[in-house]
C-alpha cells in the first residue's frame, strides 16, 4: 500500500539515499575497472545500473529535492554516473532519460549550493559530449562506432525534446541575472555548451531580456551581451571555458548595475517557455 507522508522518508526514501550513497562510492572510488565487466560479460554492474533505475523512478521530483540525504547521494551519484558512464545515460529509455534531464533542471534552482553545483557539473558533462559528438560528425573512425552510435541516440533525443536544454540555459541565465548566484563559476561551465549548442535560442533570451527594459538601456544590455561572447571561441576546450568564465563574470555585474540604474522598469523572467 501506500505511504503516509511521514512513513516514506524512514519506510521507503532513506534505504533507496543509502543505495545511491554506497553505488556513488563504488562509482567514484577507483576501486573497480568498470569496463570489465562487458568484456567478460559479467552482467553485475549492468544489473546495478537497472536497480538504480528501477529505484529512480519510484521517486518523485518533489521528494528528490523535499529530503536533503536523499538529494545529496543522488545528484553527487548522477554526477559520477555523467562523467563516466555516459553509455548508460545515453541508453535509458526516453522517459527515464527525460526524469533525468528534469531532475536536472529542477536541481538547478535550489538553494542547496551542494545540489545546485553537482546539477550544474552533471549537465556540463552531458553538454560536451553531445557538442563532442556533433564536432566529430563525419568523421568517425570504426573504433569510435560505439560511442558515435550513443551520441546518435543523445542527438536524437534533444532533437525530439529541444525544450529541455532550452529550459536549463533559461533557468541558468535567470539565475546569473537575477538571483545571488552563489556557485557562478559552476554555473558558467554548462551555460556555454548550451548557448553553443543553442544559438538561436540564446539569441531570443537575449531579445527578450533587452526588449523588457525602456530604450535607455537597451543598448547597455546588448553592448554586455557582446561583451559576453567577447573572444569567445566555439569549443569547449578550458582556456575558452575559462575565458567565458571570466566574462559572465563581467557581464554579470554589468547587467546588475544597468538594471538597477534609474529607470523603473521591472526585470522580466528570461523563462520563455
Amino acid at each position: 500500500g501506500s505511504l503516509s507522508k511521514d512513513q516514506i522518508y524512514p519506510m521507503k526514501l532513506k534505504g533507496i539515499s543509502i543505495c545511491y550513497s554506497a553505488l556513488k562510492s563504488a562509482l567514484c572510488g577507483n576501486y573497480v575497472s568498470f569496463g570489465v565487466f562487458k568484456l567478460y560479460g559479467d552482467n553485475h554492474f549492468d544489473n546495478v545500473l537497472q536497480a538504480f533505475v528501477k529505484m529512480l523512478l519510484s521517486v518523485s521530483h518533489s521528494d528528490l529535492l523535499q529530503y536533503r540525504k536523499l538529494s545529496q547521494s543522488y545528484y553527487p551519484l548522477l554526477e559520477c554516473l555523467t562523467q563516466d558512464h555516459m553509455s548508460f545515460i545515453t541508453n535509458l529509455e526516453p522517459p527515464v532519460l527525460l526524469y533525468v534531464l528534469t531532475s536536472i533542471s529542477e536541481g538547478l534552482t535550489t538553494l542547496d549550493t551542494v545540489v545546485s553545483s553537482s546539477c550544474c557539473t552533471s549537465l556540463d558533462y552531458i553538454v560536451t559530449y553531445l557538442f563532442k559528438h556533433i564536432a566529430k560528425e563525419g568523421k568517425k573512425p570504426l573504433r569510435c562506432r560505439e560511442a558515435t552510435q550513443a551520441g546518435q541516440r543523445l542527438l536524437h533525443f534533444m532533437q525530439q525534446n529541444p525544450d529541455v536544454l532550452q529550459q536549463m540555459m533559461s533557468v541558468l541565465m535567470n539565475t546569473i541575472v537575477f538571483e545571488d548566484c552563489r556557485n557562478q563559476w559552476s554555473v558558467s561551465r554548462p551555460l556555454l555548451g548550451l548557448i553553443l549548442l543553442n544559438e538561436k535560442y540564446f539569441s531570443e533570451l537575449r531579445a527578450s531580456l533587452i526588449n523588457s527594459q525602456p530604450l535607455p538601456k537597451q543598448e547597455v544590455l546588448a553592448q554586455c551581451f557582446r561583451n559576453l561572447m567577447e573572444g569567445v571561441e566555439q569549443n569547449l576546450l578550458v582556456k575558452n571555458r575559462d575565458r567565458f568564465t571570466q566574462n559572465l563574470s563581467v557581464f554579470r555585474r554589468d547587467v546588475a548595475e544597468a538594471l538597477r540604474s534609474d529607470g523603473s522598469s521591472e526585470p522580466c523572467s528570461l523563462d520563455m517557455m
